[in-house]
């Protein structure tokens, strides 16, 4: 899926520095959200206007974002966010204009280098900017690494990995409980993603715990350090070069005794002669495993949280009644798991009547474009006949759309079937608790989802 990371970080205009912002433990339905009031005032005729500048979806307005968004599409499609400190942009055809033009808008500046570190984690932190991620940057070095990771995630060699694949996936739903509840989060849809390309990508399963403290690391040294004091900076460095030297040995592992792995796939490059080096290899080879992990399990998690609000729609899963890939274009344009990312302007340049100057930071609202009524009928409404519920943007567009979405597909398909098959009766648990939603993060999904079989 279309990010790094699990931080949301709201680096500011040119100059300011990096700051993270926390989610609160606030949460609806995301449909229940379109009758939330948010921060709003009342207007003449009485209806309640949102204040759009105070508007922060990754903080207190994580529950009512679809009602921020549905009256900015109305009223001021593009709008300025005071505690995200960027533009927000929110209309399908603008979105899209943006996301296609990669010269006038940046992706490379999405987070901004840190400086003045402690020395252990500033080598760190710019271990990760001095080589290009797949999922940020611009042409030509996006370009070449992305041609090269592409082979990895070909129809052709994502069907190769489609049998080991649903091994593990059937493995981790043997070990949910036969009836009763149980928590889809912890037990299924964060478990699932990570074990899935951990194989994909070649780390060793025993890796499984280190591997989950380095992507935090990642995540801390690349978008967070404003955040954290010297001692922690520390240890997050100290980690993450501990991570960066195991992979340096493995990825000459892999060049030994190659497999069918990604690791192997990026360490052969291209038909072209083009290839990466070891240290390119080692960074998209943790990026890989950031994007494609937490966004496909909330993806997991909120197409079945979607289809539990309205028994039928399971029960019409369970019977074969809808195809899959109906479902589950339908619950990502319904409920992205990703809110949207960050550009920075690179020339002054005027968009839906709103005029960017250069170094101006920009949020494309992915999830707004999903609820565009110019592309969307009734967008506030899951609907498994929805004729045109492919054309969602929730895997993004233009050069960063999203890289994994073939395996990310594979894995939602693998997973609903394996749950509606044998839990055709699955509904809610009824707690009577709004939903909390995960910390500092601008990926869109419930901490818990307590079901019953």
């Amino acid at each position: 899926m279309a990010t790094v990371g699990c931080l949301h970080v709201n680096a500011g205009m040119p100059g300011d520095s990096v700051r993270v912002i926390a989610n609160s433990r606030e949460g609806v339905d995301p449909m229940a959200a379109y009758n939330s009031p948010g921060n709003a005032t009342a207007t003449e005729d009485g209806a309640a206007a949102l204040e759009l500048r105070s508007f922060n979806p990754f903080g207190p307005h994580v529950g009512s974002a679809y009602r921020f968004l549905e009256q900015a599409r109305e009223q001021e499609p593009i709008f300025f966010s005071e505690p995200m400190q960027s533009w927000c942009v929110t209309r399908y055809d603008d979105i899209k204009r943006i996301a296609s033009d990669w010269k006038t808008f940046s992706s490379s500046d999405a987070f901004p280098r840190p400086t003045g570190l402690p020395e252990i984690a500033q080598r760190a932190a710019d271990f990760l900017f001095d080589n290009t991620i797949v999922t940020v940057g611009d042409p030509p070095r996006h370009t070449a690494v992305r041609r090269i990771v592409h082979h990895g995630f070909k129809p052709g060699t994502i069907a190769a990995f489609e049998p080991s694949i649903r091994r593990i996936i059937t493995a981790i739903a043997d070990r949910l409980p036969e009836s009763g509840g149980f928590d889809l989060v912890s037990e299924f849809s964060s478990v699932v993603p990570l074990e899935v390309i951990m194989h994909v990508t070649g780390f060793p399963p025993s890796e499984h715990d280190k591997l989950r403290r380095w992507i935090a690391d990642e995540t801390v040294l690349f978008a967070g350090s404003a955040a954290l004091g010297e001692r922690e900076l520390i240890d997050h460095g100290r980690s993450f070069n501990e991570a960066v030297a195991y992979l340096r040995e493995l990825v000459e592992i892999r060049r030994a005794d190659p497999g069918d792995d990604l690791i192997s796939l990026m360490i052969n490059g291209d038909p072209h002669g083009h290839a990466l080096s070891v240290d390119e290899i080692v960074i998209q080879t943790l990026g890989l495993v950031s994007a494609g992990w937490e966004t496909t399990g909330n993806a997991i998690t909120n197409i079945v949280s979607a289809l539990l609000q309205q028994p039928s729609r399971w029960s019409a899963l369970a019977r074969g009644e809808v195809a899959i890939e109906q479902v589950i274009a339908e619950g990502l344009r319904f409920d992205t798991s990703v809110f949207g990312l960050f550009r920075t302007a690179k020339r002054d340049v005027t968009v839906g009547g709103v005029t960017f100057a250069e170094g101006d930071r920009i949020f494309l609202f992915y999830a707004s474009a999903n609820h565009d009524t110019d592309y969307f009928v009734a967008p506030e409404e899951f609907r498994l006949d929805r004729a045109n519920a492919k054309q969602h943007l929730s895997f993004g567009h233009g050069i960063h759309n999203c890289i994994g979405a073939p395996l990310a597909r594979l894995e939602l398909e693998i997973a609903l079937e394996l749950l509606a098959d044998r839990y055709p009766q699955l509904r809610l648990e009824d707690d009577g608790q709004a939903p909390a939603y995960k910390t500092f993060s601008q990926l869109k999904g419930p901490t818990t989802l307590r079901v019953v079989a």
